[in-house]
């Protein structure tokens, strides 16, 4: 399984160039990608496919749909199934693995044999330690179970500050941090590759990682 882990970053400027460049020479033209917009509400679904159409309009013939949270599981299996991409974007992570697994779509993702990519939210989700650190939206860092898609974790919109709950929980876990712009490339479980330098964290030490 091949997954790209994007830290954040704006869709619509250069500021993910990198990591699009890199997208670009893993994605057949004529791709079928497919957006899981689960993190957010419903009235922000129109401007993520929007940006991220912006976004991918440098890549040959690529088609972009947004899988609705409405539908029914068959329609959803089906749509998966029909695309050769999926599209994880940002918002809250825990409402995404919720919608994921009360809608039973995470057999069907672990599954899946194309490109995933998740974006913020979505990279966090992917990993079996899904680590929420403290921000605006969340008071205290948590830790719940995400979609099991690899063994490490992720830290997005990765600042230095942010440290001081890092380092405790790489006692217990691989922790890579992506600053905006960044992002790691993962197969079968393994980094293979990154955009931009990123940081790895692992018993209790912080490491850069460079691209």
């Amino acid at each position: 399984m091949d997954i790209c882990f994007i830290g954040g970053g704006n869709h619509t400027n250069n500021e993910l160039g990198a990591v699009f460049l890199k997208l670009s020479k893993m994605i057949k033209p004529d791709a079928k990608i497919l957006i899981i917009p689960f993190a957010t509400d419903k009235s922000r679904y129109e401007s993520w496919l929007a940006s991220i159409k912006q976004a991918f309009s440098l890549m040959e013939n690529v088609s972009i749909e947004l899988l609705n949270e409405d539908l029914s599981y068959k329609e959803m299996k089906k749509s998966i199934k029909e695309h050769d991409i999926l599209y994880f974007i940002g918002g809250k992570p825990d409402r995404l693995i919720h919608v994921i697994e009360a809608k039973g779509l995470a057999p069907i993702i672990k599954d899946f044999q194309g490109l995933i990519i998740g974006y913020s939210a979505g990279s966090l989700a992917f990993c079996n330690d899904c680590i929420i650190t403290k921000d605006k939206d969340y008071p205290e860092t948590i830790v719940i179970k995400g979609l099991g898609l690899v063994g490490f974790s992720v830290e997005v919109h990765y600042e230095d500050n942010i440290d001081g709950e890092l380092i405790p929980l790489s006692n217990e876990r691989k922790i890579y941090a992506i600053p905006n712009g960044s992002a790691i490339f993962s197969k079968n479980g393994e980094l293979f590759k990154v955009a931009n330098d990123i940081y790895s964290f692992k018993n209790m030490k912080k490491e850069i990682v460079n691209s």
